[in-house]
């Protein structure tokens, strides 16, 4: 049986959204476009500096554990619109978790223009015809 490859979001789904959320209130005090394009150059560097520092989000453990129990039916690739500089942080976050998925993919705020196999879960439904198959909206 070939195992379906799932694409998993990791801030809003894996860990709750509260970077992003954070990301955005600041945009928006800054009375600046949400579109990540025109982020001026601090604030990704507020951004990367904020998500560095902090200790580790608290991680969907039931979903993780899904899959975890369920390696023989998905490929799991960590789907993420974080930008690369913060891979570690996020693999750390993950802990032992990281060991289920099969690759890593960091967009740095581009992934509204990836086309991937098989399907996604994201926690923002402008994501989800990213993926061949379709996603699923899921929220942490």
């Amino acid at each position: 049986m070939k195992k379906l490859l799932v694409n998993i979001d990791f801030d809003g789904v894996l860990i709750p959204n509260r970077f992003e959320v954070m990301l955005f209130e600041r945009l928006s005090r800054l009375k600046l476009p949400p579109h990540r394009s025109l982020f001026p150059d601090f604030l990704f560097e507020w951004y990367t500096k904020l998500v560095s520092i902090s200790p580790p989000a608290p991680l969907n453990i039931k979903l993780l554990k899904f899959f975890a129990n369920n390696m023989d039916k998905y490929t799991l690739r960590l789907w993420t619109n974080r930008n690369y500089v913060l891979q570690e942080k996020t693999l750390t976050n993950l802990g032992s978790f990281k060991n289920i998925f099969d690759s890593f993919s960091f967009y740095g705020g581009k992934k509204k223009k990836s086309k991937v196999e098989g399907i996604v879960i994201d926690n923002n439904p402008k994501y989800l015809n990213c993926g061949e198959l379709g996603g699923i909206l899921y929220k942490f």
